[in-house]
Formats: structure tokens, sequence, C-alpha cells
């Protein structure tokens, strides 16, 4: 049977094939942004997912409602943790400028992240603005839409499956992008830290200063002149970490095939 020329078991590829795509498009950085209208969202995967059709295989033959009901549901996963991988990449930059901010003392002073529409405190939003260039500077979208068509071949339609290993490799993911959020926020953080003791010993050693007044500025200074002079090193590792995006999401997709 053909609908408008198109046979049943390509209608059904091209379904599950928008459901990866449609999964990541929801939750993937710049594709997920909330300020990508929702129809435009939609637009953008259905013609992707045509596009990746021809590279996608799926036997539709044997296929009731209930089984195709179900392998929809387990691409929409498949795409959702891809795009939730690219999206934890920002969070983790994000959160090592959210703990900077604490330990400087930017933690009651919040911005409106345009992004996300949520707020943000200063270098949070910071680190989180450059990130967002970064990414488009190195073409990290190019490389998520490349792991993705990359998908098809590395875990083809219906074929996911769980299992211990799945846990244990999205764990090793995870921590190399929680291990570059610590490079970028731990050298401001020591800086923050050296001056905390500095001024307890100031505290110890001067009684009657007032190293309450004195301190707020000192960490201010300390941290803003740290995150000046670490900038660079925290850009360098922000892309690496997102050139590394297409090896992450094929090694999460093995780990989901296993």
């Amino acid at each position: 049977m053909d609908i408008l020329g198109f046979g049943i078991s390509q209608i059904v590829t091209f379904i599950l094939v928008l459901a990866r795509v449609g999964g990541i498009f929801s939750v993937a950085p710049i594709f997920g942004n909330v300020n990508v209208a929702p129809m435009v969202r939609v637009g953008i995967a259905a013609a992707l997912a045509f596009v990746f059709v021809p590279m996608a295989h799926f036997d539709a033959s044997h296929l009731d409602f209930l089984s195709f009901t179900l392998v929809i549901v387990k691409e929409t996963i498949v795409g959702l943790v891809l795009g939730f991988l690219a999206a934890l990449m920002f969070a983790a930059i994000q959160m090592a400028g959210a703990f900077i901010d604490m330990q400087v003392g930017f933690g009651f002073a919040s911005v409106v992240d345009p992004m996300s529409k949520q707020q943000n405190a200063v270098i949070g939003q910071l680190y989180s603005l450059v990130a967002t260039l970064i990414f488009l500077a190195i073409n990290g979208h190019h490389l998520m839409l490349r792991g993705l068509a990359d998908s098809f071949s590395v875990l083809p339609l219906g074929t996911m499956s769980i299992s211990t290993s799945v846990t244990a490799g999205m764990m090793q993911v995870f921590a190399t992008i929680f291990l570059a959020a610590l490079k970028i926020g731990a050298p401001v953080v020591g800086a923050v830290f050296l001056t905390d003791v500095s001024l307890g010993i100031l505290a110890r050693t001067v009684p009657q200063l007032n190293v309450f007044v004195i301190g707020f500025p000192a960490k201010l200074t300390v941290g803003l002149l740290a995150v000046i002079f670490v900038l660079p090193v925290a850009v360098a590792v922000m892309s690496g970490l997102f050139s590394g995006l297409e090896h992450d999401l094929v090694r999460l997709l093995k780990y989901l095939g296993a």
C-alpha cells in the first residue's frame, strides 16, 4: 500500500526518525531554546527527519500498533538522551560559574538568562553566554547534527536496550563533562579560598581590623581578576569539550545499543 508514492515502511521509518530528531530538538542547546517558536522547531525537525530517512532502515512488515508505539517511545528516549548530553555540557559550565558566584559573593545578584528564562548569577550568566558563542563559533550545532546522522548507523531504529552497561557508560561520559566544569571553576574558587585564608590570618593577627568591611571588596576584586586571567583557559576547556561532542554522542549511542 502506497500513500502519495511512499510505502508504509517508508512512512513508519519517517515517523521513527522524526521521534528521534524531535527528542533531541526538544532539549538540545540552541535548537531547544525557549526563544525558538515550537512551530519552527517542529518544521526543522520534520525537514531533518526527511533528510535522515535514507540513512535509517527499519523492517515494519511484522509491526503491530502496540509494538510501533513502543518503538516510537524508544526513539524519543534516544533523542532525549542525546539532547540531554549536549544540554548537560552547558549546565555543567553554568554550574561552575554559579559556584564561583557563591564564593565571590555574587550569589545575591541575579540576572535573567535569555536562553532559558531562568534567574542566574552574574558569572554563571557570563560563562553561559561565552559557552554559547564558542559552541556556535566551532560549529557545535553541526557536530550535534553529524552525531545525530551517525546515530542511525551506530544505533539502528528500534534497537535501543537498557542494561547495566548503559548506566556505567553514561556515568563515564558525565564524569568527563563535570571534570571540564571543575577545570573551569577550580582556579577562581582556589584564588578566592586563598583570599579567605589570608583574611582569616589577618583577623587573628590584627583583631582591631574589621575584616568584614575589607573582606567583601577584597574577595570581589580577587574573584574578578581571577575570572579575567583564567578566561582564556576556560575558553580552551569549553572548546575542547564541545569539539568532542560528536564523539561523546557516538559513545553514548554505543552504550544504549549494548
